[in-house]
């Protein structure tokens, strides 16, 4: 496994992004949508096989049209320049140069919309992005990265530049933090607090993908049933007075009790209240230190990711003269602004 961590390095480090260019990385966005649109019902098929070996829920497209909708609304991209402020009395333009990171790790339990969306999100910044997976959804994860790098070698670019790596013990890749720029670690808390225990790296986290769920009484049992039975990442908290059989569930006294244990166990991404009560509701909302709140609706509803574009970049501030003198000659700076 070492040998293979170290060959997996060595290739993301290899990689030369300097053929990069907004058009470029748009052209293949747009492409990777196309071979997945076109692949769908392969997709499709591995994900049933993922499902009937209880290795994975069922893939919603329109997540993923989802998310394909909300990077074309992001403007950050490898090599842009950004002009923020023009001071005419100095003669000066102040701006940002957009620059990679260099080498990300991804760390999942192998959610293929974390995938996906963090592959694209690296691509239009210039990352090299190792992606570790523990085998959960082998078959739909397989079938996406292939395409990505099928793209890239389409594009005559490196298909190093997304690379995915199943583990159990990340102490292994994160012992190369030398080579390592960013950690991002997406999960729930558990898995969150062990790699900012160990990363040596600056690491930022999100829960995405990981709900928490209160329930205090069983008004809403027919939709709370289709909701957990979505094999979704729900963590349950249910009120002692009522009796449900969920094993994995938390019992807890009061919505008291259950907002302690969701600030203090839960992902911090997406909690739910279900209640007839419109003060445990308003305490809920209140008190609950989550991304998204919900109240009698499915924690699920909002599934988009936390991470920002900027957290993935390199943002190079750079102070250009409006004009200077070159072999005798005053040229003018060029910038979009």
């Amino acid at each position: 496994m070492v040998d293979k961590i170290d060959t997996i390095i060595t290739n993301a480090l290899a990689v030369d992004i300097s053929k990069l260019n907004k058009n470029l990385i748009i052209t293949m966005i747009n492409q990777i949508k196309k071979s997945i649109d076109k692949n769908k019902e392969v997709i499709l098929q591995a994900n049933k096989i993922d499902q009937k070996n209880n290795n994975g829920f069922i893939i919603e497209f329109d997540i993923i049209d989802r998310i394909f909708s909300n990077l074309e609304k992001e403007n950050i991209f490898y090599g842009d320049v950004i002009v923020f402020q023009k001071d005419d009395e100095k003669k000066l333009i102040y701006g940002s140069e957009i620059m990679d990171k260099g080498v990300v790790v991804v760390i999942n339990d192998g959610n293929p919309y974390v995938l996906l969306e963090m592959s694209i999100r690296n691509l239009m910044v210039g990352n090299r992005m190792i992606y570790t997976t523990n085998g959960y959804m082998y078959g739909t994860n397989r079938l996406i990265i292939e395409i990505i790098q099928s793209v890239l070698e389409k594009n005559n670019f490196s298909p190093y530049l997304v690379q995915v790596i199943e583990l159990e013990n990340y102490d292994q890749l994160l012992s190369n933090y030398a080579n390592i720029n960013l950690v991002v670690t997406i999960g729930d808390r558990i898995l969150q607090n062990s790699i900012l225990k160990i990363s040596r790296c600056k690491t930022i986290s999100s829960g995405y993908e990981n709900f928490d769920l209160y329930i205090e009484d069983d008004t809403h049992m027919d939709f709370l049933n289709k909701i957990i039975e979505t094999n979704l990442n729900i963590q349950l908290y249910i009120n002692r007075n009522i009796e449900l059989d969920y094993p994995e569930a938390m019992i807890v006294e009061d919505v008291d009790e259950a907002i302690a244990q969701i600030n203090y166990n839960g992902s911090q991404y997406s909690s739910a209240i279900f209640t007839t009560s419109t003060d445990n509701a308003s305490k809920f909302i209140k008190e609950v230190r989550s991304n998204l709140v919900t109240v009698n609706t499915s924690p699920t509803i909002e599934r988009i990711l936390d991470i920002k574009q900027n957290d993935l970049a390199t943002m190079k501030t750079i102070i250009y003269p409006l004009t200077w003198e070159s072999n005798k000659e005053t040229l003018s700076v060029s910038l979009n602004d």
